[in-house]
């Protein structure tokens, strides 16, 4: 075998393993991807059912609290509540979102499997 079959070889092998790395690229972005949208789309469920949830909790605490005070009181008590539980969050939106959204991307981005 002469050495320039053995370049030819070389070269040929070279361009498969790229070509094979490339496409080993595109299905690990497809599925990460694919990883990404499906978290997002379910949390995205989640937070709309959780809102319609607590919108009833607020409903059914205004008529416990109708039974104590007048409805007006009731309802304001209940967006006060509501106003602290919010003010909650926005002070613990760090470790509460921020966090594991950071580590969910990382984790996507960095892990290879």
């Amino acid at each position: 075998m002469k050495l320039t079959d053995e370049i030819r070889s070389l070269f040929s092998d070279g361009k498969e393993w790229i070509e094979l790395e490339i496409e080993y690229a595109r299905l690990t972005l497809a599925e990460k991807f694919t990883v990404l949208l499906s978290t997002l789309v379910l949390g995205a469920v989640c937070l709309l059912m959780f809102i319609v949830v607590l919108m009833l909790l607020s409903l059914a605490l205004v008529d416990v609290f109708k039974m104590f005070m007048t409805a007006g009181l009731a309802y304001l008590s209940v967006a006060g509540i509501l106003a602290v539980l919010i003010f909650v969050v926005y002070l613990l939106r760090k470790p509460l979102l921020l966090n594991p959204i950071a580590r969910l991307i990382s984790k996507l981005i960095v892990d290879n499997k």
